[in-house]
């Protein structure tokens, strides 16, 4: 059986000269947009992790989902991913107990290797790995008669990363039509795109938790 469809926010923290906000103040600013849409209802935070960006790309999520564990009720806190090479295990184990009883059980994990060359250049061994990786999965996509395929495994089927702009009517039956035709069960949009400062966000992100995702949840419900 399906699980419920799940709706959320994900925030990568990067912050470029044209928002005009120190990283402290964004910081503070994201939070308040996160405490807002957990009264709202929103189902789900999602937090991105990359090194070395000069834009703010947020390094470490754990403090952050910490903070915002913390001041919410209701919604779930997540990565996107965690990068485990730069993670110590019994230290992320640790560090995810304390979440988890900071949020009351409210904390999820998506871990992966990370993918972003620049942060492994001087990880010869972890970039050998990556490219062993990068053969494997590439291998999915051959014909199923091919050593290592897997059967209707294509680039095509692959779930797109997509722009979905409009008004209620338009995004509900734009985010109805793309959760039915891809299975989705949890779906996230950017809250906050680089160079924007959150609070120019919050009017749409209110409508978004408020007015679309019941619908769309509703929908998917009923399928």
């Amino acid at each position: 059986m399906r699980p419920p469809l799940r709706l959320g926010t994900v925030y990568d923290f990067r912050n470029t000269p044209e928002s005009g906000m120190d990283m402290p103040s964004l910081y503070a600013a994201i939070m308040d947009q996160v405490v807002m849409l957990d009264r709202l209802g929103l189902d789900l935070v999602w937090f991105t992790e990359h090194h070395f960006l000069d834009d703010g790309y947020l390094p470490s999520w754990v403090p952050m989902a910490g903070a915002i564990a913390a001041r919410t009720k209701r919604v779930r806190l997540s990565s996107d991913v965690c990068l485990l090479p730069f993670n110590h295990p019994l230290r992320l184990a640790e560090d995810l107990a304390v979440l988890d009883n900071i949020s009351n059980g409210r904390i999820e994990v998506g871990v992966g290797m990370g993918y972003a060359p620049h942060e492994f250049r001087d990880w010869p061994a972890v970039r050998a790995a990556e490219r062993y990786r990068g053969q494997v999965y590439r291998s999915f996509n051959k014909d199923e008669s091919a050593a290592g395929g897997v059967s209707g495994n294509t680039r095509e089927a692959s779930i797109p990363q997509t722009w979905v702009v409009g008004n209620v009517e338009h995004c509900v039956k734009e985010l109805t039509s793309f959760v039915r035709e891809y299975g989705i069960t949890d779906l996230v949009t950017w809250a906050v795109p680089p160079g924007m400062r959150p609070e120019q966000m919050n009017g749409s992100l209110e409508r978004f938790v408020r007015d679309v995702a019941p619908r769309v949840k509703a929908e998917a419900a009923a399928a």
